[in-house]
């Protein structure tokens, strides 16, 4: 059947198109009547089981359309009001900014909003962590124009200024347990000099509150930005940091414990675009082994991908997300094509994702440092074994305290 092997399965490039249509149905997002939504439902479904390409990235083009016009639709600004003694859901780790001011996203009712506080009420609040509750005072007030554009990728419409926090409660279990650790981790951190603390804290968690602003430009000159925060990479690392415990068991096993350390590591993390975009590959790539059948990497980026988009479709408007999608595209495509010329199997692999990663990098910054380069293939190889050093032997060091400053004396080095 054209555009299925002779096992029936849909050939991969036909899934890469797909990929492309699902991506610029969501940048091109359109409403429509929901007769012609349940007819893209159709085809999609007769796309695959009559093996009709065609109609399967027509009609799922069409669905990421509506659902990324319906997704902007739940970002109308609210009106402004006041907030008295409600509850709000941190989303992200409350961070200092300049000027003295503390901010956080934060989920109040079903609306998501930026939040800031100053005096007591932001030291109160900079203590918590995401997943946990604040009860607040305050007023809340819409976004419009290039703020809200700006930070509708993480679906906010409104600004949250919080003047009194009058209550604290954990997060759910999930939440509590990866708070706890992360707390732990940043106990032991402190035997670390002050200047490394944000930087092992981004490396291993992606907690890059504290970061300096000549650090950030420091490592932006080099193209090493994505070393700072946790990136698809250190999903790699945390499923083998946690192989030894995955592979006990049978493909069943196998299955269900990577789908927990992947869930586990995404609520560590804060669920980064970058960490959802290999987490989703990763678990394609453990479906493919239950059932037997690997996935080739192009597919499985392009599965991931558009599994993402179609769950939220404002993705496509994430750089964090393009970059990653990018990158990887890089080391996928031009990879082996290095390698047939003979190029260093890391060396290659760092000329791919750069390349790939360009792609993105100059329509939005203008410019991709020449010395990137050569810092990633030197930087890349050492930021591998601090973040599984800094996973493993990070918690022990913040449970053992006078033994912190020799667990961390590798992490110095």
């Amino acid at each position: 059947m054209p555009g299925f092997d002779s096992e029936g399965v849909l050939l991969d490039w036909h899934i890469v198109v797909t990929a492309g249509a699902v991506a610029a149905g969501a940048l091109f997002a359109r409403d429509v009547a929901a007769v012609w939504f349940v007819a893209a439902a159709a085809a999609a479904f007769v796309g695959v089981a009559a093996r009709r390409p065609f109609a399967l990235m027509v009609g799922l083009a069409v669905i990421s359309s509506v659902l990324a016009a319906r997704a902007w639709d739940g970002l109308r600004p609210p009106p402004a009001a006041v907030v008295n003694n409600q509850w709000v859901t941190l989303l992200t780790d409350p961070t200092p900014f300049p000027g003295g001011s503390i901010g956080a996203d934060v989920r109040i009712g079903h609306r998501h909003a930026s939040a800031f506080a100053r005096g007591p009420a932001g030291s109160a609040m900079i203590s918590r962590l995401a997943g946990e509750h604040i009860r607040v005072g305050g007023v809340l007030r819409p976004l419009t124009g290039v703020q809200r554009d700006r930070l509708a990728p993480r679906h906010i419409a409104a600004r949250l200024s919080i003047n009194t926090v009058t209550g604290v409660r954990n997060a759910n279990f999930l939440g509590t347990i990866a708070n706890a650790y992360r707390r732990v981790v940043a106990t032991g951190a402190r035997a670390l000099p002050e200047r490394l603390r944000p930087l092992f804290g981004g490396m291993v968690l992606g907690d890059d509150r504290g970061q300096s602003t000549e650090l950030q430009d420091a490592f932006r000159a080099a193209g090493l930005t994505h070393l700072m925060v946790v990136s698809g990479q250190n999903v790699a690392f945390a499923l083998l940091v946690a192989s030894p415990l995955i592979r006990r068991g049978r493909l069943v096993w196998r299955f269900g414990m990577t789908l927990l350390v992947l869930v586990g590591f995404g609520v560590l993390t804060r669920w980064e675009p970058s960490v959802l975009r290999a987490e989703a590959m990763a678990a394609v790539a453990a479906a493919g082994a239950l059932v037997g059948r690997p996935v080739p990497a192009l597919r499985l980026l392009a599965l991931a991908a558009t599994g993402c988009v179609l769950v939220d479709p404002l993705l496509v408007h994430s750089v964090g997300f393009r970059l990653s999608v990018a990158a990887v595209t890089g080391l996928v495509v031009l990879t082996p094509v290095l390698q047939r010329r003979r190029v260093p199997m890391l060396l290659a692999a760092s000329i791919a994702a750069q390349l790939g990663a360009a792609v993105v990098l100059v329509p939005t910054f203008g410019t991709v440092p020449l010395v990137s380069l050569p810092a990633n293939v030197l930087a890349v190889p050492l930021a591998g074994p601090l973040m599984m050093w800094g996973l493993t032997a990070g918690p022990v060091a913040g449970l053992i305290a006078p033994l912190a400053g020799v667990i961390h004396l590798p992490t110095q080095v």
